[in-house]
């Protein structure tokens, strides 16, 4: 039993045992708590899912062009290469380098009003400190303590008036400086607070900046791609155009980056640092828009590597014809392959050593 929804699978697989005890059901159901309520009350059930046969055959093009497949293999994962498994061992981000791109290069524009505001207090905090020091020659508790009071306007450093010419016109210019970091820094701070946001200034839900994939499309497959290149430790960024879409909700708690917006939009791709990503899968359910993905994301990027999903027969059932945009997963005959052999073998091959 196929479909889309969860549903229509649990229904049958309940009516399905009550008419026969003993009939051996397959079913498709991509909520995972579900599936094991499912497997608790009915006997002689084998359940998978769309999303999880094909989420290893996207990840593994997406890591490398050279891999055919990355899977789960008990506690950790393999690679399928030409027909080999071989351990694969998840890649080690930098923390201090995730922690520089998200500072020097933030993705949207409340995080740069925030990181280039606070920047520019602290240089401004500094400059007059060291100035208070050197010229006015004040201990550095005094500098510090007068120029806290400047920065925080509670009241100027009194000493500054008695300090030469040049250097009060220079001081007067780092007020003013001052004033605008920090209408910046207050007026990121409230877009920050006042709307809806999916992506992080740091840590895992930061957008990242450099070697990352790009996922356009967040159904069942999105997702679960998501979740396979983060666990093999690739940074990934998800794109959908539904903001109250389910599986944003369950993304935003996973802590995945989400970015809402059309995939097919250069502009959108081009705040998504296209020209050093590593590379774009387009699994929205419909070809069209992966295709319109696809074109779009190469004309950024014409060398860049795109993984697209396929089978939806909008057009055409032939996949092949999409091979000159890049590596082509037909999602439906993938599953079926798969689902076909479930039905007919205790312990099925997996789909990614027939790829």
């Amino acid at each position: 039993m196929a479909a889309r929804q969860d549903a229509l699978p649990l229904r049958l697989a309940l009516l399905i045992r009550h008419l026969d005890e003993g009939l051996p059901i397959v079913a498709t159901i991509y909520d995972r708590h579900m599936a094991e309520q499912l497997r608790d009350v009915v006997p002689n059930l084998t359940v998978t899912s769309v999303a999880d046969i094909v989420a290893p055959t996207l990840a593994g093009p997406c890591v490398d062009g050279g891999l055919d497949a990355l899977e789960r293999d008990g506690d950790g994962l393999v690679a399928v290469r030409d027909g080999r498994r071989e351990p694969f061992a998840p890649e080690r981000t930098s923390v201090l380098r995730a922690l520089g791109a998200a500072v020097f290069a933030p993705y949207d524009r409340s995080a740069r009003l925030m990181f280039y505001g606070a920047a520019g207090l602290i240089v401004m905090l500094v400059f007059e400190t060291v100035g208070a020091t050197l010229v006015l020659e004040q201990p550095l508790a005094d500098a510090v303590y007068g120029s806290t009071k400047s920065l925080a306007t509670v009241g100027p450093n009194e000493e500054v008036s008695k300090g030469p010419s040049w250097f009060k016109l220079a001081v007067a210019a780092s007020m003013l400086l001052t004033l605008l970091c920090a209408a910046c820094l207050t007026g990121g701070l409230i877009e920050r607070l006042t709307s809806t946001r999916l992506t992080g200034l740091i840590g895992r839900r930061a957008v990242p900046r450099r070697d990352h994939v790009v996922v356009v499309g967040l159904g069942q497959v999105g997702l679960r791609l998501c979740l396979l290149l983060r666990e093999a430790g690739i940074p990934v960024v998800a794109v959908d155009t539904e903001e109250g879409g389910e599986n944003v909700g369950q993304a935003k708690r996973l802590k995945l980056p989400v970015v809402i917006g059309r995939g097919a939009n250069p502009s959108v791709l081009r705040r998504l640092s296209l020209d050093h990503t590593r590379a774009l899968a387009a699994v929205t359910p419909l070809d069209l828009t992966n295709v319109e993905t696809a074109m779009a994301a190469r004309s950024v990027n014409h060398d860049l590597r795109v993984v697209l999903r396929g089978g939806d027969g909008e057009v055409a059932d032939e996949t092949a014809s999409l091979a000159p945009l890049g590596h082509v997963v037909d999602v439906h005959r993938r599953g079926a392959e798969h689902i076909a052999r479930l039905t007919l073998e205790s312990e099925p091959e997996p789909a990614a050593a027939r790829a």
